[in-house]
C-alpha cells in the first residue's frame, strides 16, 4: 500500500507541474498581449497627439487667412480688386515655414459675387454686403510624418455706416459719446459707441428715442455701447436721471410704451436692464474697427479711387486747390472716359472746347481768401475751395454727353483737398478748408446723383444742402462745420446785440450723412469738447428769441465720428461769438434703409461669420 501511494503522489506532482507550466504560458501570453496593447495604445496616443497638433496648426492657417482678409477689407481693397491671394509659392498658397515645428500653408479663393445679406442686431434688421471666401489650410510636421488639411468657408459682412444715426468709433477716451442738449430732443435710428455713452437733458427736459421720424415713417432704433450707459455728464459728474425715454416696442408711431433710463447701466444690472428695454438698449457690446483717417489723406485710398474708381458704375473726380487766389490754383480731373484735366472747361463753363453749357449756374468752383473767421480755431481766417455741387453735376452730365456717355449710374465719388501732401498739418496763419455752397442765385441745393465727397481738410456746409430732389450723400472731412443760409461773412470779436442782429443764423436744412472727427473731452473731464450735440460745429448766433423764432437747424442723415480731428483741433467753446445752441431737429434719414440710396465708397465696419467647415 505504501508503494502504491508514493507512485500516486509522484503522478499527481507531475500533473501539477504540467498545469503550472500551462498557467505560466497563459500568463506570459497575457503579459505579452498586454505589453503589445500598451505599446499600441502609446503609439495610438502619440499618433492622436500628433494628429491633433497638426489639426491645431492647420487651424492656425485658417486664422491667418481670415486675418489677411479682414486687413484687406479694413484697407478697402476688395472694393476694387480681386481678394484672391496670389500666394508666395506660385501655387496660390501662402506659407509660414515654421510655426511651432509645423510648415503651415493656406490658400484663399473668392468664389461668389457679393450680395446683400440681413442680420438682426438687437431688435433691428441691418443690411450688409456679404463676401464669401473659401479657405484651405495645410499643416505638415517638420519632425515626423503628421499632416492635416482643413477647409473653411467664411462670410465677411461689410456694414455701411450710413445705417446708423450716430456711430462713435475709435477706442478709449475718444470713443465715448456724450449727449446733453438743453431743450427737448426727439431722435430715431441706431446709436452706437465703442466706449461709454453719457446721455441726458441738462435742462431736465426730455430726450426721446423713438422708432419713427418726424414724418411718421417707421425707423429702426437702438442704443448700444461697448462700455456702459450713464445719465451723468462725463466732464463734471452732474447727474440727469429720468430725462431719457426709450420706446420699447417696434410698432406704432405713438411714443408708448416707454422705459426711462434711471442711472447707470453696466455689468451689475446688464441682464435686467436690457430686458426692461426689450433689448433696444444694450451694453458691453463688441467694439468695431473703423476706417483709418489715412485713407482720406492726399494720395490715399479715396483720392486714388476718385482718379480711377475701379468699378464701372461709379464716376470719379478730383478737385485740388493749391492755395491762394486765381484760376491757376485749382486743378480738376475726371475719371471718364479717361483720367483727364478739365480745369479750363470747368472754369469756363464749357463741356468741350467752345461748347458752353446752357443755363449753367456760374461759377462752378472757386477759391475764396479770408472767406470768414473761425472763432473756435483761435480766430483764424479761413481760405476755402468753394464747390457748387449742383452746378458741377450739370456740367459733368453735359461733358459726358459730348463724349457719347451718360452718368455711370451708381453714384459719384469726389475727392477734394487744399493740402499739398499727406503730411500737411494746416497750422499756418489761415485755415485751409473746403466749402460746399450754392454760389449763384440760379443754382439749387440739389445733386444729380448719389454722391460721396471726401477731403482731408475741415469741411464747411454753407446753407441748405441736398433739399431738392434729394439723393443719398456722404460728406467726409477732418471736422464738420455748418454755416446757415444767413451767413455772408463772419468776423470774430463781435458782441451782443450786434452778434445777434447782424450775424444771427437762419433756419437751415441739410440732408446728408456726416463723417468726421471731433476733439474729445479730456480723460479726466477737465475740458469738455466732444459732445454729439456739438459734433456739427456752429459759428453763428442760433439763439431763438420770442421775436425771432426761426432759427432751427434741421439735419436729416447720420453723425459718424471716426477719428480725432487733426487739422481743426480747437476745443469747443460757448458764448460770445463762439457758439450758441440752435433748436435741433436732428434724426436719421430713413431712406438709408434702401441700398439704392447709398452713396458710393461708404466707410464701413466688418465682421466675420463661419459658413462651413470640413476636416
Amino acid at each position: 500500500m505504501i508503494k502504491v501511494n508514493l507512485k500516486l503522489a509522484q503522478q499527481e506532482q507531475g500533473s501539477t507541474l504540467v498545469v503550472y507550466m500551462f498557467v505560466l504560458a497563459a500568463m506570459a501570453a497575457v503579459a505579452v498581449a498586454s505589453l503589445q496593447t500598451i505599446t499600441l495604445n502609446l503609439e495610438t496616443s502619440q499618433s492622436h497627439k500628433k494628429g491633433k497638433n497638426a489639426f491645431y496648426s492647420a487651424e492656425v492657417g485658417l486664422d491667418l487667412a481670415v486675418n489677411d482678409i479682414i486687413n484687406e477689407f479694413e484697407d478697402l481693397i476688395p472694393y476694387t480688386e480681386s481678394a484672391d491671394q496670389a500666394g508666395s509659392d506660385g501655387d496660390g498658397f501662402i506659407t509660414v515655414n515654421n510655426y511651432r515645428n509645423y510648415k503651415v500653408k493656406y490658400k484663399i479663393t473668392n468664389p461668389l459675387e457679393s450680395y446683400l445679406y440681413q442680420t438682426v442686431t438687437g431688435n433691428t434688421i441691418i443690411y450688409h454686403y456679404a463676401h464669401t471666401y473659401e479657405i484651405e489650410s495645410e499643416a505638415t510636421s517638420l519632425k515626423d510624418s503628421s499632416r492635416e488639411t482643413v477647409h473653411e468657408q467664411i462670410r465677411i459682412l461689410e456694414t455701411p455706416l450710413v445705417q446708423y444715426f450716430v456711430f462713435y468709433g475709435q477706442d478709449g477716451n475718444s470713443a465715448d459719446m456724450e449727449l446733453f442738449p438743453g431743450p427737448d430732443m426727439n431722435s430715431w435710428g441706431r446709436i452706437h459707441s465703442n466706449g461709454d455713452i453719457y446721455i441726458g437733458s441738462s435742462s431736465f427736459n426730455k430726450i426721446r428715442l423713438r422708432n419713427y421720424d418726424n414724418n411718421n415713417n417707421m425707423s429702426p432704433h437702438s442704443m448700444t455701447a461697448s462700455g456702459n450707459i450713464y445719465t451723468y455728464e462725463k466732464h463734471d459728474g452732474d447727474n440727469y436721471p429720468n430725462t431719457v425715454e426709450v420706446k420699447t416696442t417696434g410698432t406704432g408711431t405713438t411714443f408708448t410704451p416707454t422705459e426711462t433710463v434711471t442711472g447707470a447701466i453696466n455689468s451689475s444690472n446688464e441682464t435686467s436692464e436690457e430686458s426692461r428695454f426689450g433689448n433696444y438698449v444694450l451694453v458691453n457690446e463688441k467694439p468695431y474697427t473703423t476706417p483709418s483717417k489715412d485713407l482720406f489723406k492726399r494720395a490715399g485710398f479715396y483720392e486714388q479711387r476718385a482718379e480711377n474708381p475701379g468699378r464701372p458704375g461709379i464716376d470719379g473726380m478730383t478737385i485740388i486747390g493749391t492755395g491762394g487766389l486765381g484760376a491757376g490754383n485749382i486743378e480738376v480731373h475726371v475719371s471718364r472716359p479717361s483720367y483727364t484735366d478739365v480745369t479750363a472747361l470747368i472754369l469756363a463753363g464749357e463741356s468741350s472746347t467752345g461748347n458752353p453749357v446752357p443755363d449753367l449756374p456760374m461759377p462752378i468752383i472757386q477759391e475764396s481768401n479770408d472767406a470768414f473767421q473761425d472763432c473756435r480755431e483761435n480766430d483764424r481766417d479761413v481760405d476755402t475751395t468753394d464747390i457748387d455741387l449742383y452746378s458741377l453735376g450739370l456740367w459733368y452730365e453735359a461733358y459726358l454727353a459730348d463724349q457719347g456717355l451718360e452718368l455711370a449710374g451708381d453714384g459719384m465719388l469726389i475727392y477734394t483737398s487744399r493740402s499739398p501732401d499727406a503730411s500737411f498739418t494746416n497750422n499756418g496763419s489761415d485755415l485751409q478748408a473746403i466749402r460746399v455752397i450754392t454760389m449763384d442765385a440760379t443754382s439749387s441745393p440739389q445733386l444729380v446723383d448719389e454722391t460721396t465727397l471726401a477731403t482731408d481738410n475741415p469741411l464747411y456746409i454753407h446753407g441748405d444742402f441736398n433739399t431738392v430732389d434729394t439723393h443719398g450723400v456722404a460728406l467726409i472731412g477732418d471736422a464738420m462745420n455748418i454755416l446757415s443760409n444767413a451767413l455772408t461773412t463772419k468776423p470774430c470779436g463781435i458782441s451782443w446785440p450786434d452778434l445777434y442782429n447782424n450775424y444771427g443764423a437762419s433756419t437751415t436744412t441739410i440732408n446728408a450723412a456726416l463723417f468726421a472727427g471731433h476733439v474729445p473731452t479730456t480723460p479726466d473731464g477737465s475740458v469738455y469738447s466732444g459732445g454729439l450735440h456739438t459734433y456739427p460745429r456752429l459759428h453763428e448766433d442760433w439763439t431763438q428769441r420770442s421775436w425771432n423764432p426761426t432759427r432751427t437747424l434741421n439735419i436729416n442723415g447720420a453723425f459718424i465720428n471716426l477719428w480725432d480731428s487733426e487739422q481743426a483741433d480747437g476745443v469747443w467753446c460757448i458764448g460770445g461769438d463762439c457758439y450758441s445752441g440752435p433748436v435741433r431737429n436732428w434724426g436719421w434719414d430713413v431712406r438709408f434703409q434702401d441700398p439704392d440710396f447709398w452713396p458710393p465708397f461708404i466707410p464701413s465696419i466688418f465682421s466675420v461669420e463661419r459658413v462651413g467647415f470640413l476636416e
